[in-house]
């Protein structure tokens, strides 16, 4: 058996407090003595309307080094379109900016952008025009990255539910490598995502190959995105983890599961759910 390291998105064992800097340590000693190696840290949990968010990102550091417990990953603001006005794309650009200056504070190692995309029906759908689109959005964003020195990845997207057949760039892995290769960026693949849009896992993640950099570990029933447990739906892991053989993965196990409505009593058991699957799906790799 492949043995990888296994993280989690920092939501799913966070409880709540005023105080920031007891936040993340309550939240990070939970995950070190439940036996993770790393977090991922969602700059959402920032006030990233004012430069406040840079203090409580030294907070989150200087807590995570008191622990011994690093961010290794880190989920940078998205929408789920590209912005309808400039007003709305300037908010989002100066969010995107401070996110950036957080995580390269917090000394991630990969930080994961959406490419905004919005899902159009098929017969309307122009493959150049949205790539377009999403480059101008995105490469920005991309050097101001490699500027401050940020390793900024992009995250394969999925179609909202509709009776009208669509398609959003980035949904499949050709769409998402042209853009990645052109950005010269690596990759995070999501299972939800790619479960939804009727992407064979191991054939997509052959795909990616070496590009592949994060990953978001979440199943569901190929409808929502519900980000629930490997195994609660029709994620095939078996094909899945077979995926990231195929393209020499071997960075952490990275779960995007979101807690929901799970008591905060309870939430420390889903963690170790969590923890024990991870050995199931290594078991998968070959």
């Amino acid at each position: 058996m492949k043995k990888l390291r296994v993280s989690s998105i920092f939501n799913l064992l966070s409880y709540p407090n005023e105080d920031f800097s007891e936040y993340i340590r309550a939240g990070l000693t939970a995950f070190k003595e439940i036996g993770y190696d790393t977090a991922d840290f969602g700059t959402g949990m920032l006030d990233l309307s004012s430069d406040r968010c840079l203090v409580q990102t030294e907070q989150a550091l200087s807590v995570a080094e008191e622990i011994g417990f690093r961010f290794e990953i880190s989920h940078l603001p998205f929408m789920v379109e590209q912005p309808k006005t400039p007003e709305i794309a300037e908010a989002f650009n100066k969010k995107m900016y401070r996110a950036i200056d957080a995580v390269k504070l917090l000394g991630v190692d990969h930080a994961v952008m959406h490419p905004n995309a919005t899902t159009i029906p098929t017969k309307a759908y122009k493959r150049q025009e949205q790539y377009d689109l999403v480059m101008r959005h995105l490469a920005p964003f991309v050097e101001y990255a490699d500027r401050v020195g940020v390793n900024v990845v992009v995250e394969n997207m999925r179609i909202k539910p509709s009776f009208v057949e669509a398609h959003r760039y980035c949904q499949f892995p050709d769409e998402l490598c042209e853009v990645a290769d052109a950005l010269g960026i690596g990759v995070c693949w999501d299972f939800g995502h790619a479960n939804i849009s009727g992407v064979r896992q191991s054939e997509g993640l052959a795909y990616v190959g070496k590009r592949l950099k994060v990953l978001h570990i979440n199943d569901n029933t190929a409808f929502e995105d519900d980000h629930i447990p490997p195994f609660a739906g029709n994620v095939d892991w078996k094909d899945a983890m077979h995926g990231l053989a195929l393209a020499g993965f071997d960075g952490p196990l990275n779960y995007e599961v979101e807690p929901g409505r799970v008591p905060a009593t309870l939430k420390k058991d889903l963690a170790k759910y969590l923890l024990a699957a991870a050995d199931t799906l290594m078991s998968f790799i070959e």
